[in-house]
């Protein structure tokens, strides 16, 4: 008798157990069920929160993108223009110094018609011209006047340095 006793003992503890779980499992879905959506709205304004800042940022990004790409625009216009500047006057001075080599009467011309521009942007130098506005006088590019300048002050030190006035 009291191997039966113990049987039913068991039995009813492991039907016990059965019931308490399965009361859990309930409780446990239900409190999921109820809980899901207010956390499910909670997640959602957290992602919402940072897809707003994301876009944000992207935006910045863009504009600063823009600005960036403008900018090397720009550049890239202002070193094509230097670039033929400086294929103009490569093409200047190797005319002057073909005409050099030939020996020819127009090569006088060209020389004759330096030295007077020297002798002009000198002149204006001393009047108190800058740069700009003697490029702008006489047509030429501030660097070959800057060039000009320069070798006459080099020019005259050179002269001081030998006795020469």
């Amino acid at each position: 008798m009291p191997f039966i006793e113990l049987k039913l003992l068991i039995l009813a503890l492991i039907g016990i157990d059965i019931a308490i779980i399965i009361f859990f499992v309930f409780f446990i879905r239900k409190l999921a069920s109820f809980n899901s959506d207010k956390s499910f709205h909670k997640g959602t304004k957290i992602f919402e929160s940072l897809l707003i800042d994301a876009d944000k940022i992207s935006g910045q990004l863009r504009e600063e993108l823009e600005e960036k790409h403008q900018l090397i625009k720009g550049l890239n216009e202002k070193l094509d223009k230097r670039i033929m500047s400086l294929n103009v006057l490569l093409n200047r001075a190797d005319a002057a110094l073909s005409s050099c080599e030939m020996g020819s009467v127009d090569a006088n011309d060209n020389l004759v018609s330096l030295k007077s521009q020297e002798k002009e942007i000198l002149r204006l130098a001393r009047e108190g011209c800058d740069l700009e506005k003697t490029a702008r006088i006489l047509s030429i590019p501030k660097g070959k006047i800057k060039l000009v300048l320069d070798l006459k002050k080099k020019l005259s030190r050179i002269g001081s340095k030998e006795g020469v006035p």
